[in-house]
């Protein structure tokens, strides 16, 4: 289906644009953008008056299979601390997976990232029970829901080499399946420097190689992934990313929390990506990335709290503010620009614009601005303004996923199986010590 959106608000991030204007788009590509725009045949007509159309939000980390955890149990005790985070409720929750569970999660937190603005997700999957075709089944949730996303296992030591060969295969089925043009592409997964060794680090450096792919890994997210790489292999955990092969261009750091800045140069020296999760890092209580330090390829990610841009841009703003960081609005909505450019290099494929070529992964807006709108404070409408409850309609690659607020998926059947699968997932939970 073809379109001709016409008497928009079109604004971009980066650089700063906001202008009234009509939007043709055919093909999956915007092809047209001007004022005056006439009806091709064959096109649907839509009149948008004035409300906003802006390129579709990117989430740079995030875990689907989380999207089941909301209101579940308590661990079977309080945790001490972040290790014991991931051991008493994350590791429980991610081995209780199953297929069931993985489509209905990843459906679910697809849902609702479209109809907060999302149109690209950066997933980061685990599921020890059921790793062997663990990441297809995401796509096929994915797919339904209409969303572009890259996708990754999450190879890890703790359950051992038959499943750590099992997730570093299914990295490899996924990136060879997603190498050809679509919607979907492949990284190289890992959990973290702590529940990896240098044989495992080394085998996600040959499969990078293999695909000229990223490694989408934590790193320093608690101070206790830092003292395990020093205590045990004399170096800092991007040092040891470095020394083994596994860090590129391409690859994603997610957190950052405790890295040092001889450990953020190194980084930033091989243009790897910083992936900022501040409602997480709250949450957790492992403190405040110096993100400041983090340079160019800064990006936003959510760490399996739902994929709502808006809210997560706001909370970084704010934590940022409260932490004593000199950052004000702009510098925010540089880094949600960044997603889109990340998102981007990853696709070959332009994100975060309304030029021609581009892609037509778009988010139409009805926010009523109670102060004019313009390009020098369209940061402060970003930060103080806009949220997900204005998402009136996204499209991605041409295809409405969201219109007039209805979503293409059927809402009451996807919630309805997501709790009934969600009750089977924290019974298994509390079988698993």
């Amino acid at each position: 289906m073809n379109y001709l959106f016409k008497g928009a608000t079109l604004i971009t991030l980066d650089p700063p644009a906001v202008e009234l204007g009509d939007l043709r788009v055919a093909g999956g590509r915007v092809v047209e953008r001007g004022v005056g725009l006439t009806a091709r045949e064959g096109e649907e007509v839509i009149e948008v008056d004035s409300r906003i159309i802006m390129p579709g939000m990117v989430c740079a980390h995030t875990h689907l299979y989380s999207s089941l955890a909301r209101g579940m149990p308590a661990p079977p005790r309080a945790p001490a601390n972040f290790r014991e985070v991931l051991e008493l409720v994350w590791w429980r929750l991610d081995r209780a997976l199953d297929e069931e569970t993985i489509y209905w999660s990843a459906l679910a937190g697809a849902l609702e990232a479209a109809r907060a603005g999302t149109t690209c997700l950066f997933d980061h999957h685990a599921s020890p029970a059921h790793i062997t075709g663990s990441l297809g089944v995401v796509r096929e949730a994915l797919e339904r829901a209409g969303l572009r996303a890259v996708l990754c296992y999450e190879l890890t030591d703790r359950g051992g080499a038959e499943e750590r060969d099992a997730g570093l295969e299914e990295n490899r089925t996924f990136l060879a399946a997603a190498a050809r043009p679509g919607l979907f592409r492949g990284m190289v997964g890992a959990h973290a420097s702590f529940t990896l060794n240098n044989h495992s680090l080394e085998v996600c450096a040959e499969l990078m190689r293999e695909f000229d792919a990223g490694l989408h890994i934590h790193a320093a997210e608690d101070w206790c992934d830092v003292a395990d790489a020093r205590e045990k292999h004399g170096s800092g955990v991007v040092e040891r990313l470095a020394e083994r092969g596994a860090l590129n261009a391409r690859t994603i750091l997610a957190h950052g929390t405790h890295l040092d800045a001889g450990e953020i140069a190194l980084a930033r020296g091989a243009g790897a990506w910083f992936a900022h999760n501040p409602r997480s890092n709250m949450n957790n209580q492992v403190g405040h990335a110096p993100v400041e330090a983090f340079g160019e390829k800064l990006a936003l990610g959510t760490d399996g709290l739902g994929a709502d841009m808006f809210e997560e841009a706001r909370a970084a703003y704010f934590k940022g503010r409260d932490a004593g960081l000199a950052w004000g609005a702009d510098e925010w909505r540089r880094v949600l620009a960044n997603n889109q450019r990340l998102a981007s290099q990853t696709f070959g494929l332009e994100l975060g614009a309304l030029e021609e070529g581009a892609a037509a992964d778009l988010v139409v807006l009805d926010y009523q601005a109670p102060t004019p709108l313009a390009a020098g404070n369209l940061a402060a409408h970003l930060i103080f303004g806009y949220s997900s409850a204005a998402v009136e309609s996204v499209m991605v690659d041409g295809r409405f996923v969201v219109r007039d607020r209805r979503p293409a998926l059927d809402v009451e059947e996807v919630y309805r199986q997501a709790r009934a699968a969600g009750a089977k997932l924290w019974a298994r939970m509390e079988e698993i010590s």
